[in-house]
Order: C-alpha cells, then structure tokens, then sequence
C-alpha cells in the first residue's frame, strides 16, 4: 500500500491516529482518501474528508455530492466549507483561495484534534510548482515549498504523493472505480500554473519522461542543503522572542557572517518561526539594528496600549498578553519582574507615556528614552515594554527599569505574563 509504505519510510506512527484529508472531489485527493480508508481497519484511524466549497463555478455544489457519495457507507467523516463570494477578491483569487482554505483545513484540525493533515499533491504538482517559482521569483526556498512533511506547531502535514506522478493516480482510480469531479476551469489558460500545466509540461515531458523524477531529486537536493544551513546556523543561535511581538539577537553572533549570509539566516529564521517565504525585502517583516542588537518585527504591530487601572490578583490584558500582578509568587505563568510600592497605592498598567521621568536611586530622574536607550531597546518597540505606575509614579518598565527604593513598609509585588 503505497500510503502505507509512506509513513514507515517517514518513521510516523499511523496507530489511532485522526486524519484530516483535504478532499476536492478531483481524482487526486478521492485516490488518497480511498487509500486511507483501506488501512482504517487496520490501523484504527479516524478520517475526516474536510472539503471547501470555493464557489468559483456554478457546479461547485456537484463536488460536496460526490465525496458525500462515497462517504455515505463508510466509517469517514465529512466537513463541508463554503468561501462566501463576498470575500473573493478581483485580483489574487488563487492565492486567496489557498489562504482561505488552509485556515479552513487548521480550523477543522483543531476543532477534532487531528495528528495529520494530507494533501494529494502529486509529483506533476512538484514540477508545476518549481517552474512557477522560477519564474516569479528564481528564489530556491520558494521553489522548494512543496514538502513531503511539514511541521505545523503540534501539527504535521503530509503529502505522501510527491513521489507519484498524476497518471498513476488516474489509472487507481479506473481500477477502483473511484467517482471523481473534473474541475473544468483546469482546462482554462487564464493563471500561470494552467499555462504551465497545458504547455510547457508536456513539451519537457516529451524530452525526457522522467522529469517529474528529476523534479524530486532537485527537492531532495535542496532539502540536504537546508539541513546543513539549520546546522551552520543553529551554532550562531536563535533570536530571543522579546515582548511577544519581536525577535532579536546580539550583533555579534553573526558578525561571522556576510550580508548576504544574514540575510539567509533571517529568511531561514521567519521559515522555520513563521512558515512564510519572503525574499530579500522580507515581506511583511522588517528588520533593523539598534545598540548592538538586531530586531525582526512584522509590520501589522498593535496598537500602543493606553494606561489603565488595575487591581492586584486581578488578570489583565496587554498586547494580547496575560498578565497579573500579584503580592507572593505564583506557581504559574513567566516572571516578568518584581517592584515595591505601598500597599495602598493606585496601580495603573499599559504603555509608558514618552517623556516620561525616571526615578534613580539617587533621586535624580533621567527621561525613560535614556533608560530605553541603554538597554538596547529602539523607538519603534518601546510602546510594548509594560509600564506599572503607583499613585501615579513610574515603579516597573518592563526590560528596562525598576524602581530602586525597598523600604521595609513598601510591598513587594510580583508581575506574571502567560496566566
């Protein structure tokens, strides 16, 4: 069985495990869900059929139909999505339809608490994919996208077909008598992968049939590079997560390496964090150099949050985080910092207001862009250093400054995140 011999060759245990197929209704993904479903008994697997309705043609609906068919008598649950025409946009629908239906595919992962999630590409899948990759952008991470397992967080995803070229499936199908929809639009020349598909394809084909092989072998060759680029840079180390919106690492760790060589370790890095590829512009993140640090940070930061109070043991939010102050230790959540005020003192939290004055032990007062400044943290990050003022005074910055005054009638006070 071939999906069988799939997760032996990939040492994943297949025992009890719940499955997500991604099932179109097209010959590919009803050959893998009829593949599964011979090995249900055996290895006591729970499937579920997760289909999404793009309702880009009039017949979508005729897709739902045949996969309920042949679900109908057998031990596999079906999903049913819809994309609401009103979210189709006039431009990138390919790329939006994508997005859209991964969301939908993780959302019913989670909802059922799957293991896997399977896909039915396949090895014309692989080549289509290195040639629209070469084209758009020649970047060899992105013409290596396509991969036969792919970590999601706690979730894998598996595509146990690359190595199978479309024909193959076909003939499974005719065999088996599997039912199967024809999507009509992929006759259509209208997007860069159908053109591929209909002309250029088959002309490499015809000069050397085993193409799709060679297809496999580029990605196998890649994937050794990758590993040896994960062990060069794991030696350099990881950037720290820092206020839960950014990354940073000291500039001299990778001192060692040139600009390009930085700019590979950081493409690397938001693969490995993010699974996004981005060229050398990085898309939707920026990354800048601040007092010997580097900060990588998307673009999309919250909103600075405005100071307001809060009560001791009560939880409170602040950039999508969990915090609570409390006055003795937890045995949950992350230390942020400690700080002394009086018992009695009005406790406000949030983003510290610029130009605010900083007590000093001395009882001088230093502007806080001073105190930002030596700790290496830039302009653009320090709205999300939480701030906890007592009756009104700056006792606690978060990475950057505490109150230095312990008198014994103070009470010290503890500051969690991740409550």
């Amino acid at each position: 069985m071939l999906v069988d011999d799939f997760f032996k060759r990939h040492g994943l245990p297949l025992e009890n495990k719940t499955l997500v197929v991604a099932t179109s209704g097209g010959p590919d993904s009803m050959a893998l869900l009829d593949m599964l479903e011979e090995l249900q008994s055996q290895y006591h697997l729970a499937i579920i059929a997760a289909h999404l309705d793009h309702q880009l043609r009039a017949d979508s609906a005729r897709e739902s139909e045949v996969i309920a068919a042949y679900c109908r008598d057998k031990p596999i649950k079906v999903v049913n999505g819809l994309w609401p025409t009103a979210l189709h946009p006039q431009k990138g629908v390919e790329a939006a339809a994508r997005e859209y239906r991964y969301h939908f595919l993780v959302q019913v992962m989670q909802e059922n608490n799957a293991d896997y999630l399977l896909t039915a590409h396949h090895c014309d899948d692989l080549l289509e994919n290195i040639l629209l990759k070469f084209i758009r952008s020649g970047n060899p991470s992105e013409m290596n996208s396509l991969q036969a397992v792919t970590k999601m967080k706690d979730r894998t995803l598996l595509r146990p077909f690359l190595s199978l070229e479309k024909e193959t499936l076909l003939k499974y199908d005719q065999e088996k008598q599997i039912p199967y929809v024809i999507d009509e639009t992929n006759n259509e020349d209208d997007v860069l992968r159908n053109r591929l598909r209909h002309h250029l394809v088959p002309l490499l084909k015809q000069e050397n049939p085993q193409i799709g092989q060679n297809a496999l072998r580029f990605t196998n060759q890649l994937n050794l590079i990758d590993s040896l680029v994960e062990l060069e840079f794991s030696q350099l180390g990881q950037p720290e997560n820092f206020l839960g919106i950014a990354y940073r690492i000291k500039t001299s760790r990778l001192a060692s390496l040139s600009k390009k060589q930085q700019l590979l370790y950081w493409q690397y890095f938001i693969w490995q964090k993010f699974h996004i590829r981005v060229n050398e512009h990085l898309g939707e993140f920026n990354l800048i150099t601040y007092q010997a640090y580097f900060y990588l940070y998307q673009n999309n930061l919250p909103p600075q949050e405005k100071l307001h109070h809060v009560s001791v043991g009560q939880k409170f939010g602040f950039n999508n985080r969990h915090c609570l102050i409390t006055t003795r230790p937890c045995t949950s959540g992350k230390l942020v910092g400690r700080f002394y005020a009086p018992a009695s003192a009005a406790l406000v939290v949030g983003s510290l207001t610029p130009g605010t004055r900083l007590e000093l032990i001395s009882g001088q007062h230093v502007k806080s862009k001073k105190k930002f400044a030596a700790k290496g943290i830039p302009n653009v990050l320090r709205p999300y250093c939480l701030a906890v003022l007592a009756d009104e005074v700056p006792v606690f910055v978060e990475k950057t400054y505490v109150k230095q005054n312990k008198r014994t009638e103070l009470q010290q006070y503890y500051l969690y995140d991740n409550i």
